[in-house]
């Protein structure tokens, strides 16, 4: 075969195969037609971490993050299968198909975008060190030598992780749930969680004299999460935050759970 040949060949090759991949990738990618068709959409949704989830008298899971997930059902025009999940359950749940998106206070970082594609946030929070009245912690260099619980794999976890502070030491639970329960039971000596959760649990059980929020570590901000090929659902997702957060719905919806508006004011969107 002559070089010319060859090479016209390999580019043909090359080019069937660019086209095959493409096709493949297109086809295996989630899009809105599919859920349309499927009629229901299955949404992971974070638990144990009140107010913003709960379980009621009935067994449902109610809250921001249910509501939120419900509001997508209805602008899709489908039914909603709610799936529980955790901080360390949420990630594998959206690769292997179980749930079809995550809202799931997952808070969106580079590293975690290697392997997840976020929307634009759909609120934000105070991440605080809670302890009990009368410890002084006022600033991470007074937390040396002491210990504190976090969920596993959340951000509080990666925060304090990557605060290498002398003898600190991280005791880490499935969710904000136990990891609060371990501050309250003396068995850590703080714990790192979201302040509007902490000071609702702390208010619910009776506890508000005698914990308290120590100090914020930093505002952050948490997103829906898809898988890296839902392009066509990931840009519809954007629209709609976009637009129930100009509206002042998403707010509402803040409000409604947990007594305060979303904190900083209105979202950013990328």
């Amino acid at each position: 075969m002559h070089l010319a040949s060859i090479v016209k060949r390999s580019v043909f090759l090359a080019v069937l195969g660019t086209a095959s991949l493409l096709a493949f990738s297109a086809a295996d990618a989630q899009s809105i037609d599919e859920i349309a068709k499927k009629g229901r959409i299955s949404i992971g949704v974070l638990t144990g971490a009140p107010p913003y989830d709960s379980v009621d008298k009935n067994g449902n899971i109610v809250g921001y993050h249910v509501d939120v997930a419900h509001l997508i059902g209805k602008e899709l025009g489908v039914e909603v299968d709610i799936v529980p999940v955790n901080n360390s359950s949420r990630v594998a749940a959206l690769e292997s198909k179980r749930i079809d998106i995550q809202i799931a206070q997952t808070t969106p970082t580079p590293q975690r975008a290697k392997v997840l594609m976020f929307t634009s946030p759909y609120g934000s929070y105070q991440l605080s060190i809670i302890g009990k009245k009368g410890d002084v912690i006022t600033k991470p260099e007074e937390m040396a030598g002491k210990s504190v619980s976090v969920p596993k794999g959340s951000i509080q976890d990666m925060t304090l992780s990557g605060m290498n502070i002398p003898n600190l030491t991280i005791v880490r639970f499935d969710d904000d749930a136990t990891a609060m329960q371990a501050l309250v039971s003396s068995k850590v000596d703080m714990t790192g969680s979201l302040a509007v959760m902490a000071m609702d649990f702390l208010k619910r059980e009776g506890l508000s004299e005698k914990f308290e929020v120590k100090f914020p570590l930093q505002t952050r901000y948490f997103s829906i999460a898809v898988r890296k090929d839902a392009f066509e659902l990931h840009q519809w997702l954007n629209t709609f935050l976009f637009c129930i957060n100009i509206s002042g719905e998403l707010d509402d919806l803040h409000r409604k759970w947990t007594g305060v508006p979303i904190p900083g004011g209105r979202l950013p969107s990328f």
